[in-house]
């Protein structure tokens, strides 16, 4: 069951506008001949060597030659990951930080304020960011109104980052079909906005799950020798413990909602 109710949040280390440029002042630093001094370039970069990071070298050679060499970006992603577990003590990823604290780069200006004074965590913030003049084919001004009223109405009824994100979706669905839109098209624009929590385990979980996806689809059975497949093998033996708790009390849930 989502949360309908707002939860303490820690501080964000790296929710301002300050903070993200700072980390690309960093990375210049630690890699002068590779990063550009364009911010929009750098950008550019960073969603590249994303892209890398996610997928295989096979996958990566598809379509157009890339900008920059493969090599190149993991070397990027190395980089960055090594400043990020400095500055944050671990707690935000390279994926994290391109995913969503990138975007924080072009955030309105009334929602930036309200983002780093405190008052919405960055989850919050791009829901807020995602009301837009164009999206809702409405004036800038009228635009920052509507934003103003969500924040208003989120903070005294103190309610959950899902729960805005829903308002928001309702409110965007809305204008689409005024304009004569379709719907699915904003269920899957920024869907890497769902249920994100930087200092949430569930979220961090989900991430090294996805990477341990992509990992065991490349292996191959000549690739791993005897000694590694023990290790693995041990290292599985008590997630297959937890993950067959997990299974055992779902079907409890089951046969409970069947009585009910």
């Amino acid at each position: 069951m989502r949360a309908t109710r707002r939860r303490p949040r820690k501080a964000d280390p790296l929710a301002s506008q300050a903070s993200v440029r700072y980390v690309f002042e960093r990375l210049r630093s630690a890699l002068p001949d590779n990063i550009p001094k364009n911010d929009e370039e750098l950008v550019r970069l960073l969603r590249a060597a994303r892209h890398a990071q996610r997928y295989p070298a096979t996958a990566t050679k598809r379509g157009r030659p890339g900008k920059w060499k493969r090599e190149e970006l993991l070397r990027v992603v190395t980089h960055l990951g090594a400043i990020l577990d400095r500055e944050t003590s671990s707690q935000i990823s390279f994926a994290s930080f391109v995913d969503h604290y990138l975007r924080l780069i072009d955030f309105p200006s009334d929602v930036i304020e309200v983002l780093e004074s405190g008052d919405l965590n960055l989850f919050e913030a791009e829901q807020l960011a995602r009301v837009t003049a164009g999206r809702l084919g409405v004036s800038p001004r009228q635009a920052k109104r509507t934003r103003s009223v969500l924040l208003s109405s989120h903070m005294q009824t103190k309610a959950s980052g899902e729960r805005l994100r829903q308002r928001v979706n309702e409110l965007l669905r809305a204008s689409s079909a005024e304009a004569g839109e379709t719907s699915g098209k904003l269920d899957t624009e920024l869907e890497d906005l769902e249920d994100f929590d930087p200092y949430d385990s569930t979220h961090l979980f989900w991430e090294q799950l996805k990477q341990l996806g992509f990992a065991f689809r490349e292996i191959r059975r000549d690739d791993v020798t005897d000694e590694e497949i023990e290790e693995l093998l041990k290292a599985s033996e008590p997630i297959l413990a937890i993950l067959n708790r997990i299974q055992r009390r779902r079907e409890q849930m089951k046969v409970i909602r069947v009585k009910l």
